[in-house]
């Protein structure tokens, strides 16, 4: 089957120190993006080391899920789309199986029957990582004005010489905060088969302090906008993604 691979960039404003986002898309021209009106999310696969936040870990997800399903109902528009995560999902379960709620390929069957189209898997990292810097020098240049006076004292001209100089950096590192998401569309249907979208979001820039869970929101929200984003008229880029072959 053929496949189209769309490279998205997207730009936005951090609250922290000026930064971009990457979200790199893959998505399969056979999936029907208008025919999806509803979508579950699974928990995130979540290993935030530099995470500053106290928040309860259970709460944490369930914030992080709700980022989610913000940036997908930003690309399909809210009031069209239903996003849940699976946690509401099952509770929704009970009101048609009470307490035996299907498990399994069962569970995804029932989920179809209650038109949930496809689901959500991403996985989410966040570190930080120290780059050492060894001593440098940095040589510059500097003008010392001097001027010229007449007998009277009057200035008749001004000059500028240069004086060139060097400046010795020291060593020292530099603390760098490097946030990864990638999620992944699949076909409720076929839950055991392959991907039908994937994206990759990135942001990795130097830490000068601030929350760094306001990254991984802004990252979150922009990876779920763009992979749920379908437009015909944007072109297949020359250097296609390798991300259909991540597993």
């Amino acid at each position: 089957m053929k496949k189209i691979f769309l490279l998205l960039v997207c730009f936005f404003a951090l609250s922290c120190a000026a930064s971009a986002a990457e979200v790199e898309v893959w998505q399969d021209p056979a999936l029907n993006f208008s025919g999806i009106k509803k979508i579950f999310i699974m928990p995130f696969d979540s290993k935030l080391e530099a995470k500053s936040s106290l928040m309860p870990e259970k709460q944490q997800n369930a914030q992080i899920i709700s980022w989610a399903a913000d940036g997908i109902a930003a690309s399909m528009g809210k009031g069209k789309i239903t996003v849940k995560s699976l946690e509401d999902l099952k509770e929704d379960m009970k009101f048609i199986y009470g307490e035996k709620i299907p498990d399994g390929a069962e569970f995804f069957k029932a989920a179809s029957e209650m038109g949930y189209s496809v689901f959500v898997k991403a996985s989410l990292t966040q570190n930080f990582v120290t780059q050492h810097v060894p001593e440098s020098t940095r040589t510059y240049t500097e003008y010392k004005e001097i001027e010229k006076r007449d007998k009277n004292g009057r200035i008749i001209e001004t000059l500028r010489i240069p004086e060139e100089k060097t400046e010795i950096i020291p060593a020292h590192d530099v603390t760098y905060l490097s946030t990864n998401v990638e999620p992944k569309i699949f076909l409720t249907s076929d839950p055991e088969g392959d991907h039908v979208a994937a994206a990759k979001g990135s942001i990795y820039r130097e830490y000068q302090g601030g929350p760094v869970m306001k990254v991984v929101e802004n990252l979150v929200k922009a990876s779920m906008k763009e992979i749920f984003k379908h437009d015909d008229k944007i072109k297949t880029p020359k250097n296609k993604s390798k991300l259909k072959n991540r597993s």
